[in-house]
């Protein structure tokens, strides 16, 4: 019998490795087809102020500060983005080529969403991490974010998912170890902040779990109540801190009528958003012990609830836009978690299990209804790139402002020609451009802006992508003879 448990440890191990296996392959497979078919070389928009002319050109003019680091940007004060993108023009040997950064958020968001997975799957039965995986390979595999994986400067998002996991998991494991977690938390809980504005609430969702803790009776020592004082202190600062940005007014919620309708289209009209409520009740009533997992699943819903309170009211009409799904689906992914969570316990009736099947037919069949929509936003953005570059290339070749006199994101990466004009006469800004942009440049850096490499990530992705798929069907195979074997005496 200590032989067929051994077995079926070492394969229980295996089935994990596979499933983190699968996930990675399947997400970074996805983005990197669609980076390599439909990214462009020309950067976008904010990428000229804030790379070009505010990081790039005073770094290699000898001017940039440490402070300039921690510089708004809009509401945000994106120092993990500026710190990434530095370095990453370093290695590209000072050719700015918006590919390569996206590759590189790629591979960030695919780690920060493994550690997630890492941290979650631990309240999970063995049966049921099949369907968890799964279904977060499914969601994660959608590029509903496209805004995010088809621009090299959006990788604040992607920080603060991973600072932000990192946080809330250093704050359930405190009270094991208080002097040991503590610098993890000053760490994770400053560099959300200095990822994305929002990362002031992740360390509010952690206030708010220490709090509940302390309330129910599972944690009150000294050094949980000084802890409660000193992160409620540095949230207020963030928040006291955050730019406010007058042009911005008009994206805000400006009233409580907006919010709720901002809340209930980010929802679902809450009813996506059941299955969390079930779990928050499931583990109110069961009183959880201080060491139990279900503590962290219970900090996340905290944390999801804060985003979209802050995108709700910053953004309130456009929070279905793309840059904010990358967010709004990690409560998706959260809500799965708590259903499969739900479905796992002892008594699970036929009216649940129904329940179930509904929801995540639902979810599998939203985002089957929006992926053509997302598809024709990627082929329109790629048209849209595909002409910036033919006028940028066309400027930096001729000195033709004509080129530039054109509209605004549909012919040019900015919205002001006037001032894009001076970006590209900046001979600084123009030297760090690729061959494909700027044909009068030398260096090729890395390189994977040229069509070969296109092709081979493009190769890459495929081989990666069915290679997750056939993981999927060979675990599926395993736990179904596992199963058999388990049922033999």
């Amino acid at each position: 019998m200590k032989v067929k448990s051994d077995t079926i440890k070492s394969q229980e191990k295996s089935s994990s490795l596979l499933f983190y296996l699968a996930f990675v392959f399947i997400v970074f497979g996805v983005k990197a087809l669609v980076i390599s078919n439909f990214g462009s070389s020309i950067p976008f928009w904010d990428q000229w102020d804030a790379q070009a002319n505010l990081l790039y050109s005073p770094w290699i003019e000898g001017t940039l500060r440490w402070i300039d680091f921690f510089a708004n940007h809009n509401e945000h004060r994106i120092f993990t983005t500026r710190a990434l993108s530095l370095l990453l023009l370093y290695l590209n040997k000072g050719v700015w080529d918006p590919m390569f950064e996206m590759y590189v958020n790629a591979m960030l968001h695919t780690v920060a969403l493994v550690f997630l997975l890492f941290l979650m799957q631990k309240g999970l039965q063995r049966a049921i991490k099949f369907a968890f995986f799964f279904f977060a390979s499914l969601l994660f595999a959608v590029p509903y974010g496209h805004e995010n994986i088809l621009a090299g400067f959006q990788s604040q998002f992607y920080f603060l998912l991973l600072f932000s996991f990192l946080f809330l998991w250093a704050i359930i494991q405190f009270h094991t170890a208080p002097k040991r977690w503590f610098p993890v938390l000053v760490f994770s809980a400053l560099l959300s902040f200095f990822s994305l504005a929002s990362g002031a609430l992740t360390i509010a969702a952690g206030v708010g779990i220490l709090v509940i803790r302390w309330i129910c009776g599972i944690q009150r020592t000294r050094a949980t109540l000084l802890l409660i004082i000193l992160l409620a202190m540095v949230c207020a600062t963030a928040i006291y801190y955050t730019p406010v940005m007058p042009h911005h007014a008009g994206l805000k919620a400006k009233s409580l009528l907006d919010l709720v309708i901002a809340i209930s289209r980010a929802t679902g009209s809450g009813l996506l958003y059941i299955p969390v409520v079930l779990f928050i009740i499931r583990h109110v009533q069961n009183n959880r012990s201080a060491t139990d997992h279900s503590w962290f699943i219970f900090s996340l819903c905290l944390w999801v609830a804060g985003q979209i309170l802050a995108v709700a009211y910053g953004r309130s009409s456009g929070i279905l836009s793309s840059r904010y799904l990358d967010l709004l689906a990690i409560g998706i992914l959260l809500n799965g978690y708590c259903l499969l969570f739900v479905l796992q316990g002892e008594v699970t009736g036929k009216l649940l299990i129904n329940s179930a099947l509904v929801w995540f037919v639902l979810v599998v069949g939203g985002l089957g209804y929006f992926l053509p929509l997302m598809i024709k936003d990627i082929e329109s953005k790629k048209a849209a790139c595909l002409r910036n570059e033919v006028n940028i290339r066309g400027y930096l070749a001729t000195g033709d402002s004509t080129f530039l006199q054109k509209a605004p994101y549909e012919e040019i990466p900015y919205p002001n020609a006037v001032r894009l004009k001076y970006f590209l006469d900046n001979a600084t800004i123009s030297s760090l451009l690729t061959p494909v942009v700027n044909s009068k440049n030398t260096r090729k850096g890395l390189g994977f802006y040229e069509e070969k490499s296109r092709k081979n990530m493009y190769g890459i992705g495929a081989i990666l992508l069915f290679t997750g798929m056939g993981l999927f069907m060979v675990e599926s195979i395993k736990s179904s003879l596992l199963k058999k074997s388990e049922q033999c005496p």
